[in-house]
């Protein structure tokens, strides 16, 4: 596997850590970091609940689709992606490492109920997180070069994901 490690993708669930690994992976390797999420809501200005309320989530991932690939074109980078951003961007996930930060469902319920900001999760969070699990796991796997265990803590995470990146096989 080796693969351009330049460009870094983080996938997985809502609540995965994506957004937090990405940050201090990123000042480790002294990348610049993108979250796509924020980058829509910039570039939107406007909310990601507010932008599925409004416009739907087919709206939602084109505005995704053309943001990451803009983001593709950059080197020396870390970027977040979006939880489903999986779903529509695998070819263009072939250009990036991959990481896809796993994370068991009773950690992901628990973590994405404290947040009322997933637009794919506002009423049982339990249920619709399971579903998203279940319904996104093989994806995750497909696209990632590399599977990290997120659950512990993200000093852990890093370190794991640090290994990977250094050991050239």
């Amino acid at each position: 596997m080796n693969k351009n490690k330049k460009r870094i993708c983080l996938i997985g669930m809502p609540g995965s850590g994506k957004s937090t690994i990405g940050r201090q992976l990123s000042e480790k390797l002294k990348y610049s970091f993108f979250d796509t999420d924020e980058e829509i809501e910039k570039q939107q200005k406007i909310k990601i609940k507010d932008i599925f309320s409004k416009k739907g989530e087919d709206y939602f991932r084109s505005v995704e689709t053309s943001i990451f690939n803009d983001l593709m074109n950059k080197n020396e980078i870390v970027i977040s992606t979006g939880g489903g951003l999986v779903i529509k961007n695998l070819d263009k996930l072939k250009l990036s490492f991959n990481i896809y930060l796993y994370c068991n469902l009773d950690i992901l319920t628990q973590r994405a109920s404290r947040n009322n900001l997933r637009p794919l999760l506002n009423e049982d969070t339990s249920l619709q997180i399971k579903n998203l699990f279940n319904e996104r796991k093989k994806i995750y796997t497909e696209a990632a070069d590399i599977t990290i265990n997120a659950t512990i803590s993200p000093k852990n995470t890093i370190k794991e994901i640090l290994k990977e990146i250094n050991n050239d096989n």
